[in-house]
């Protein structure tokens, strides 16, 4: 059943920048895995950590 207009009840994101559609899908190393879904709210921070290293990254570049 299909939800109306205007409802209550619906999806809220929780953050006010919508993800991405295409995932990013890396091969890792035998059982690392299962370590990094074994973290409590291990998508929140990883995804935290990505967007530092690219800052990181393209800064370094900026000063060449």
């Amino acid at each position: 059943m299909p939800f109306k207009k205007n409802n209550t009840l619906g999806f809220l994101p929780k953050d006010t920048i919508a993800l991405d559609r295409k995932p990013l899908t890396i091969k890792l190393r035998p059982g690392i895995r299962e370590q990094v879904i074994s973290i409590p709210q291990w998508t929140n921070e990883l995804r935290e950590v990505i967007e530092a290293w690219v800052q990181t990254k393209l800064d370094q570049t900026d000063e060449l």
